[in-house]
């Protein structure tokens, strides 16, 4: 895992030249901040839903100094799902269902970095050691640079073991089931690691490197086109 210096200069402003200087000082790019702002209205136009947004947020390793080549810009748009609908489940199946959907018709980059949305209940909690706010123009959570203390040896032996494991059930009859189970497995792995210890956590870093070798994409293909096949008939 590495750990920069700076914030990403493509993406972040710095008014000086020292790398340590308050993060008061590091700003948007006011080109970004414009398409970010466009990419997020376009999303929040496409839900069709009269409750106002309460945010707009930029978080993740771009908003950090843990990001790399194939980090994702994580762009939230932050509703008061209480306000959607009384039934919780239901707005976020809806939610989730909308962003899967965004995201696999569009493929928005800034600067050579893919845009990924998420509609966010605003009452769940920031796990992210850095949030901007594209909305408001200004630092919620300002980042802290440090050097994590990671067992690459144990992320990478666990990643291997995920890799093996869904191109072993790509072969087997009945593969929805298997693979569903694993990707709820990955899922709630990574979130508990975000809420014990953020993003450094073991399986934040093991997801990251899933999605980063193409496997988590794999693993959605794989699924829908095995969905595909059981209701169609050949």
């Amino acid at each position: 895992m590495r750990v920069n210096k700076i914030l990403n200069n493509k993406i972040w402003d710095t008014v000086c030249d020292d790398p340590d200087c308050d993060l008061l000082s590091v700003e948007l790019k006011p080109e970004v901040r414009k398409i970010l702002l466009k990419i997020a209205y376009e999303f929040i136009q496409s839900l069709d839903t009269k409750v106002p947004f309460v945010d707009i947020i930029f978080t993740g390793s771009m908003a950090n100094y843990n990001y790399g080549d194939q980090s994702d810009i994580d762009l939230h748009i932050l509703y008061d799902f209480n306000e959607v609908n009384d039934d919780q489940d239901l707005v976020k199946q809806f939610m989730d269902a909308k962003r899967r959907i965004w995201n696999s018709t569009h493929n928005l980059k800034v600067y050579g970095h893919d845009v990924e949305l998420y509609p966010q209940d605003s009452k769940e909690p920031h796990h992210s050691t850095g949030v901007f706010s594209v909305l408001k123009n200004k630092w919620e959570i300002f980042p802290k640079r440090s050097e994590p203390t990671v067992d690459e040896k144990n992320v990478s032996k666990k990643t291997d073991d995920l890799m093996n494991r869904i191109d072993s059930l790509t072969s087997i009859q009945n593969k929805i089931t298997g693979l569903k189970n694993l990707k709820d497995k990955i899922m709630k792995m990574r979130r508990l690691g975000l809420e014990r210890e953020g993003e450094f956590s073991e399986e934040n870093l093991v997801f990251k490197n899933l999605r980063n070798s193409g496997y988590i994409g794999k693993l959605n293909d794989i699924i829908k086109s095995e969905y595909d096949d059981s209701l169609s008939l050949v």
